[in-house]
């Protein structure tokens, strides 16, 4: 949907979203970073215990709270109106002169260069998983928002040096890797927990970790894990 808005107004709207977010943060004062910081916990302990009823109840109230929280600032407001008007002003714009589209060659461009589809996309909510079945490695670099992100590297044929890169806002990274493989994790998370193969590092606060195995700088096939969460769990282990 935002692909159809120019990128200088798209652009322009953020930034001044931005502006209306850290002035109304001036004007609202610590209250407002106090609450989205208590109804965060609500969604990250509910998370913990949602196989309880409690947890359950817990964590969609921490979400319903944020959603509201989200909807009543100014900034918000300001950058779903803009989006809004922009969308219409192109809709009517492609309306009086319609869009040319000219097909595109089936060869390969100048320079060599392919489109190679990523295993994982970013994906807001949910959970995620690589293939059950055998399928050819591509370095992963995945953004995503809440949930359950599970990558088995046992199922790819891994060669030189394979790089899983993860960035996740609030839940759990479960990543396997073959035994015949060395690898190094550099994580950071500002409140979690890492268990990595047989050792567990246990709660985090806002900390950043490196590890590696012993043979992983002469190693010639070997993985590079890359995660950093704001609140969650992480788990590298040997499949």
């Amino acid at each position: 949907m935002l692909k159809q808005i120019p990128a200088e107004r798209l652009r322009a709207v953020i930034l001044l979203t931005l502006l209306f977010l850290f002035l109304e943060m001036l004007a609202r004062g610590p209250e407002m970073l106090i609450g989205a910081a208590v109804l965060g916990a609500f969604v990250y302990f509910g998370w913990r215990e949602y196989a309880s009823t409690f947890g359950k109840i817990l964590m969609w109230v921490g979400v319903v709270g944020l959603l509201f929280q989200l909807l009543s600032l100014f900034a918000v407001q300001f950058f779903l109106l803009a989006v809004l008007v922009l969308l219409l002003l192109e809709y009517r714009k492609q309306k009086k002169k319609p869009e040319s589209l000219t097909p595109m060659p089936s060869e390969t461009p100048a320079g060599g260069l392919l489109y190679k589809e990523p295993l994982l996309k970013p994906q807001l909510f949910g959970r995620q998983e690589t293939p059950h079945e055998a399928y050819g490695f591509r370095d992963i670099h995945l953004q995503t928002g809440v949930g359950t992100k599970r990558i088995d590297l046992s199922n790819t044929v891994l060669r030189d040096t394979c790089v899983v890169s993860v960035r996740h806002l609030v839940g759990r990274v479960e990543i396997l890797v073959p035994y015949n493989v060395e690898l190094q994790v550099v994580h950071s998370v500002v409140y979690g927990r890492l268990h990595l193969l047989d050792q567990e590092e246990g709660t985090l606060w806002n900390a950043s970790v490196h590890y590696q195995t012993e043979g992983y700088d002469t190693a010639k096939n070997r993985v590079k894990i890359i995660t950093s969460m704001l609140l969650g769990d992480v788990e590298v282990r040997r499949i």
